[in-house]
């Protein structure tokens, strides 16, 4: 047992031997990177290229974070009117710098302070979501927070997000050393309405019923009627033409030869009037059986009352023919 424990802790320490080099040989590595990318910052700064230098500024932070590159980032951030940024970046400078910052460098940052905190507005946020994130000039700046944000002084674009949410965005022109508060009521994609823990409101299913289909079965009763008035009418009207055929080859038979033609007349004529009242029926048929097809919600009882429902009635006239209802 000791024979194990002892290799265990030859085996550590030659592990933490092994580590220790790499995790130094990493640190030198980062402070090689931000030496180099300082010095360029610098340089880039001095040839009035700002924005270049302040993104190899943040960069050598990144690399080989130092409380003394917060200096560097406030006098970029000033040279480019980012007068809020400039503020946080001399605040963060003298709150991690402390005594390490001689009295000098201290004087000079509180002056560009003073200079630059009338230049500064302060936005308090008040939102409905707690964890909608903002974001200043198409610039991210973390989940709401109840501290005012700094902003410097001007037209600022404001937009806040929250996941499930539709982005609100305001435009607005601030003063310095003002504080404004703005209120955020971010409405739920798709309209619906927010519950707790940020849950949706399922719909609610509508209940259906089929269509009356009474209009159809009573056009196919009157198309059906029609169909059977014209074919008795048209057979009768044959009839009277036979008869009237016959009269025309008796001689001196005037009078029952008129009599003949005009029932022949009336009966074709009628025969006409039934055909074309079966085709109009006919039609109207098929337009009833299109509009009776599928289903129609329910009206709730707080739904306005319903119409009164589709009635039909077919209106044969001696001289006219035709259906009347309401819709």
């Amino acid at each position: 047992m000791k024979h194990v424990i002892r290799r265990a802790v030859l085996v550590g320490a030659i592990s933490c031997a092994l580590v220790a080099p790499r995790a130094a040989r990493a640190q030198q590595s980062g402070v090689e990177e931000g030496r180099t990318r300082f010095a360029r910052g610098i340089e880039l700064y001095k040839e009035g290229n700002f924005h270049a230098a302040l993104a190899e500024f943040r960069a050598a932070h990144a690399a080989a974070p130092s409380f003394r590159i917060h200096y560097n980032l406030g006098q970029t951030l000033y040279q480019l009117q980012d007068y809020a940024g400039a503020v946080r970046a001399f605040e963060q400078y003298l709150a991690e710098g402390g005594e390490k910052i001689d009295a000098e460098r201290k004087k000079e940052v509180d002056a560009d302070l003073a200079k630059l905190r009338p230049r500064v507005a302060q936005l308090v946020f008040v939102v409905n979501v707690p964890t909608a994130e903002l974001s200043v000039d198409d610039e991210p700046r973390g989940k709401v927070q109840k501290a005012p944000l700094l902003v410097s002084a001007g037209r600022r674009r404001v937009a806040v997000t929250a996941s499930g949410y539709q982005t609100e965005t305001r435009v607005l022109d601030v003063a310095g050393a003002q504080r404004v508060e703005l209120s955020f009521e971010l409405k739920p994609i798709g309209g619906a309405a927010a519950l707790p823990n940020d849950r949706r409101t399922q719909e609610q299913p509508t209940a259906t019923r089929p269509r009356s289909r009474t209009p159809f079965y009573l056009g196919l009763v009157t198309t059906g009627a029609l169909g059977a008035g014209t074919a008795v009418m048209a057979i009768v009207a044959s009839s009277n033409k036979s008869a009237y055929d016959k009269a025309l080859e008796v001689p001196n038979n005037a009078d029952s030869i008129a009599d003949k033609r005009s029932s022949t007349k009336t009966t074709a004529l009628a025969a006409d009037i039934l055909g074309g009242a079966t085709v109009l029926s006919a039609g109207l048929t098929i337009l009833a059986f299109a509009l009776t097809s599928g289903e129609e919600p329910i009206p709730t009882a707080t739904a306005k009352a319903a119409p009164p429902k589709a009635t039909w009635r077919p209106v044969l006239g001696p001289s006219s023919l035709g259906v009347v209802g309401t819709f």
